[in-house]
């Protein structure tokens, strides 16, 4: 067992409060300074920046913490480059420890911090509740802990990096052959659907499953058994319209659209489906308040079907490349549930590394 203490943020660490500069200063011009108001812009480890700001005012620097104060509050990414922030974020850098480690150790306590600030994920903090935030923190071997939880987060995205490629070649090559294509068909011809799931995401968020759980939202969770084997799509149901795809055993939730697509079409039909996503969105999500799939109207849409020939041809070049990406997904989920194992053992002083 090794040895911990308990500092405030503030005894290792700096933090700056966000401000936005007027709106008029806001622009899409990419030459102009990357600017980000809240987390909408958060990635997985990486923000995904899309405004930019002619005017600067606060400011994060390569390799910073960026922490959400504002709903949902204590999330966190890392700036990977200069980026103005508004006032929906602070900027967290280490004093006393480097950025990296200091990153693992506010993720390791994040839980409780908001707990004991506001007693809910949908408010907002002070800059004096971050700069309090308790943290827990080795007394040895941090850098160690650091080293390993890093190697594991460079693996994810890289991981993330390749399917991102993958997936973007992929697309290209079914608007290069298909997208033009005058239509003989329509979904409901070439479709078909998996048993509705009866599991909630709530519960699947407290599953550490070794099967993929594909829910209406953008994360991928994990469940203890298997509901479908093969390649099949995963549509939203409620919210935002989007579609997921995966070969081999999976899982899915209530609020999930599971299909798959006869004669060897499932790959084609995903690369369809995921090129009119925009339209998914706008045609076929319907309602007052949340919007929901409307699966029958869907089912309905004039598609171009393939010939044989045309079929395999493009199988065998886009198959390979799911094949890898479906790979990749399934250790990424591993490789997540070991980080997460380790995270509070390595911090908390209840495992060391020799």
């Amino acid at each position: 067992m090794g040895t911990t203490k308990k500092v405030k943020l503030s005894e290792i660490a700096r933090f700056i409060a966000g401000q936005s500069p007027e709106s008029k200063y806001f622009s899409r011009d990419s030459s102009l300074t990357p600017f980000m108001q809240g987390n909408k812009s958060f990635g997985r480890l990486f923000p995904q920046i899309n405004n930019y700001t002619s005017k600067i005012i606060k400011i994060a620097k390569p390799g910073d913490i960026l922490i959400s104060v504002r709903a949902q509050v204590g999330d966190l990414n890392i700036s990977n480059k200069n980026i103005c922030i508004g006032r929906g974020l602070g900027v967290i850098s280490g004093i006393k420890i480097d950025n990296k480690s200091l990153y693992f150790v506010i993720k390791n306590n994040i839980k409780n911090f908001i707990k004991k600030a506001n007693g809910s994920t949908f408010s907002s903090v002070t800059k004096d509740d971050i700069n309090n935030m308790e943290l827990i923190i080795p007394e040895k071997g941090l850098d160690n802990i650091t080293n390993l939880l890093w190697k594991i987060e460079s693996k994810i995205t890289m991981n993330q990096q390749i399917n991102d490629n993958l997936l973007s070649f992929a697309r290209k090559k079914y608007m290069h052959y298909f997208f033009k294509k005058t239509a003989n068909g329509k979904i409901k011809n070439v479709i078909f659907e998996a048993e509705k799931s009866k599991i909630l995401v709530g519960q699947a968020k407290t599953c550490n499953g070794k099967y993929p759980f594909f829910t209406s939202g953008s994360s991928i969770l994990s469940w203890d058994k298997y509901f479908v084997d093969g390649r099949y799509c995963f549509l939203n149901t409620g919210g935002n319209a989007d579609v997921k795809f995966y070969v081999g055993k999976s899982a899915y939730s209530t609020d999930a659209w599971c299909i798959s697509a006869n004669n060897n079409m499932a790959d084609y039909l995903y690369l369809l489906l995921l090129t009119i996503k925009e339209e998914l969105g706008k045609k076929y999500f319907k309602g007052t308040s949340l919007k929901h799939l409307q699966k029958e109207l869907l089912k309905q849409k004039e598609i171009y079907i393939p010939t044989n020939s045309e079929l395999l041809f493009f199988n065998k070049v886009i198959q390979p490349m799911f094949d890898l990406i479906s790979k990749n997904t399934k250790e990424t989920l591993n490789l997540i549930g070991i980080r997460d194992f380790l995270l509070p053992l390595l911090m908390n002083g209840q495992v060391e590394i020799n």
